[in-house]
């Protein structure tokens, strides 16, 4: 004898999508979206931080800048005194008192910065006023302008000849260095971004 009990309705059976599932699906696409942004956020805001760190020039260029800055104030003191047989120009004089502010540029631009806070916060004054000392780029050139123009300084002494040439040739090759390291910095955070941005976007779609 057959039952005659009806059987049991299943609501959303035969009406296409169910909306509840419809639901569920957007909020998992637009979850994994959110994860997505806040990933590639977090990843870009440890890079910015660790390019920050590297801008700052590494340690020994640092150290090595910093002396020449220091060589470069004192011998420049010394040659406008004729020390060491110096017998300038007049031409050579006005050098010699530029790169003195050169060389103090430079010290207060890579000296320490817990130094340079017990000088006025000189550091950050002179980046506020000079912001493109601030960047590695803009610091590069102006490295690599003074070291040309000490390198053009050839005096008849000998030994100062030989002063300037080093001195120049050290602050071109740090320049250069520095060049170098902020155009390979600048071109993998282009790469990060373009790769952090492609799963967003992708997903998006």
């Amino acid at each position: 004898m057959a039952s005659s009990d009806p059987k049991p309705q299943v609501y959303g059976q035969g009406s296409g999508s169910d909306p509840a599932a419809e639901l569920q699906r957007q909020m998992a696409v637009q979850a994994a979206q959110q994860g997505a942004r806040a990933a590639g956020t977090q990843a870009r805001h440890g890079f910015y931080e660790v390019k920050a760190y590297i801008l700052e020039n590494p340690g020994s260029i640092k150290v090595l800048c910093f002396l020449i800055g220091l060589v470069l104030i004192v011998f420049s003191i010394l040659g406008c005194f004729n020390l060491f047989g110096a017998a300038f120009s007049p031409k050579e004089y006005l050098s010699n008192i530029y790169n003195v502010i050169f060389g103090i540029i430079i010290c207060i631009c890579d000296g320490k910065e817990s130094w340079m806070e017990k000088c006025g916060n000189v550091q950050a004054k002179l980046f506020q006023s000079c912001y493109f000392l601030a960047t590695a780029t803009g610091r590069a050139l102006f490295y690599f302008y003074v070291g040309s123009m000490t390198l053009l300084v050839l005096p008849d002494s000998d030994f100062w000849k030989i002063f300037y040439v080093a001195i120049g040739g050290l602050l071109v090759l740090a320049a250069l260095f520095m060049f170098s390291l902020s155009t390979c910095i600048a071109n993998a955070q282009v790469r990060s971004t373009m790769w952090l941005q492609g799963p967003v976007w992708r997903n998006a779609k």
